[in-house]
């Protein structure tokens, strides 16, 4: 079983944070993760039922050891609780997932090489801003204490620390 690791702990217990502070370096982040992937990020400031915004960029490609064209859709979210950071792939030409089944998240590990590169650049980044990571083994856990603003049901550490919905 996967314990948590007491930054998320701790982070699970805090509220929600409105405040402009928050929004105004989510925006500074996204410039510094545009110069840094030379992409362009799109920004979600939607803040119902999520206790984070996010950036979302699209990394396209043709990966020879898959042999198959792939595209996938990389948000980095960025927790309003504490400074933690998720970051979530939708695969959206199903190529490391079965058609038909759920294509997101998809677990990093399982991600082509140029596009771990890409996560890796952004999360070295955000490390260095002073964000810690919440890893995609956490995400399904149940988080002890945190229930879902949308309808009171146990939350999980990404829907807590995150969003509930993507």
């Amino acid at each position: 079983m996967n314990e948590l690791p007491e930054f998320i702990s701790q982070a699970l217990a805090k509220p929600v944070n409105y405040a402009d502070d928050y929004v105004r370096s989510v925006l500074a982040l996204k410039g510094r993760l545009e110069a840094a992937l030379k992409a362009s990020l799109v920004l979600d400031d939607d803040m119902n039922y999520n206790a984070a915004q996010s950036l979302t960029c699209k990394l396209a490609g043709n990966d020879e050891a898959l042999a198959k064209v792939y595209e996938f859709d990389v948000r980095f979210y960025i927790s309003s609780k504490s400074p933690l950071f998720a970051v979530y792939c939708f695969d959206r030409k199903w190529r490391v997932t079965d058609m038909g089944r759920a294509n997101h998240p998809i677990a990093q590990e399982r991600l082509p090489k140029s596009v771990l590169a890409s996560t890796d650049i952004a999360k070295n980044l955000l490390s260095g801003c002073g964000f810690k990571e919440v890893e995609h083994r956490y995400f399904f856990l149940l988080a002890t204490g945190c229930v879902t603003q949308m309808d009171g049901l146990p939350a999980t550490v990404f829907e807590c620390l995150f969003a509930e919905i993507v």
